[in-house]
């Protein structure tokens, strides 16, 4: 089964992604047994040879397609801001995501985000990966002090060489020098998180046990009269801070379930990005 659908970001944040995966972010339809990343890479393939999709960008637009998606979905995992909790240099830290959608089908993705490295300017390279299927797509992107991606590298595997994307801020919404739009999440303020707490719970995951703040968000889609829900559990203690969230769509069967899987130290650029 194959499903071309646009990736809808909760949080009322709109990543134009065409997705085929039979992972399936609950709100944006159902979904069917290809690869994503396989699919848009024979996409550029059945066009036109590697290196002319390369030569004329069109490698570069799907994959910058697949960073839209990337960039909401791990940068901000769980839509729980990137933010709140800063990582330390080389650190980084991978998550276990599975997705039921309407149903009842469940599918599983790791997604996986470090710090690779602070700039005196204020600048970060980050690392972010997303693996389904046992496909994985990586990058390495150049964020700004407001978190805006300002540039992209990432390894083509059909002209087996790393290619780079630049982003500008001047850049019309849609064209390809425009980077992601910044998920809402980004504008909430540490401070508001406090007003959402439902008290402490003792959480375990596969990465430890922790002492956490139930945290409850939620907010109403007007247009589909449904409310989208947030379970956030947070520990200052631990790497990046979330622990372990859900998410839920009222008078559905939809969910969203994620958990810090694991915390790695010692990531280093891959592809020769500073």
């Amino acid at each position: 089964m194959k499903t071309s659908r646009v990736f809808t970001v909760v949080l009322f944040v709109t990543v134009v992604f065409f997705l085929g995966s039979c992972f399936s972010v609950p709100g944006a339809g159902s979904g069917g047994g290809m690869n994503p990343f396989g699919s848009l890479r024979q996409s550029a393939s059945d066009r036109a040879s590697a290196e002319i999709a390369s030569a004329t960008g069109l490698t570069g637009m799907t994959n910058k397609m697949m960073f839209n998606m990337v960039y909401s979905q791990v940068f901000f995992i769980g839509g729980f801001g990137a933010n709140f909790y800063e990582l330390e240099e080389t650190q980084g830290t991978i998550w276990r995501v599975q997705s039921r959608d309407e149903s009842g089908d469940t599918s599983n993705v790791e997604a996986e985000r470090a710090l690779l490295k602070k700039l005196p300017n204020g600048d970060q390279w980050w690392y972010l990966a997303w693996q389904v299927d046992g496909d994985k797509i990586e990058y390495e992107v150049l964020m700004g002090s407001n978190l805006q991606a300002k540039k992209l590298r990432y390894y083509n595997p059909d002209v087996k060489r790393v290619e780079e994307t630049v982003f500008k801020d001047t850049a019309s919404s849609g064209s390809e020098e425009a980077p992601p739009p910044e998920p809402a999440v980004s504008d909430t303020s540490m401070n508001e998180l406090a007003s959402y707490s439902k008290g402490k719970e003792t959480i375990r995951v596969n990465s430890g046990t922790y002492t956490a703040d139930r945290l409850e968000w939620s907010v109403l889609n007007e247009e589909e009269n449904t409310t989208y829900s947030y379970i956030w559990w947070v520990d200052p203690k631990a790497v990046g801070g979330l622990v372990k969230y859900e998410w839920t769509k009222s008078g559905s069967r939809e969910r969203i379930n994620g958990e810090l899987y694991s915390v790695k130290k010692g990531y280093t650029t891959k592809f020769n990005s500073f």
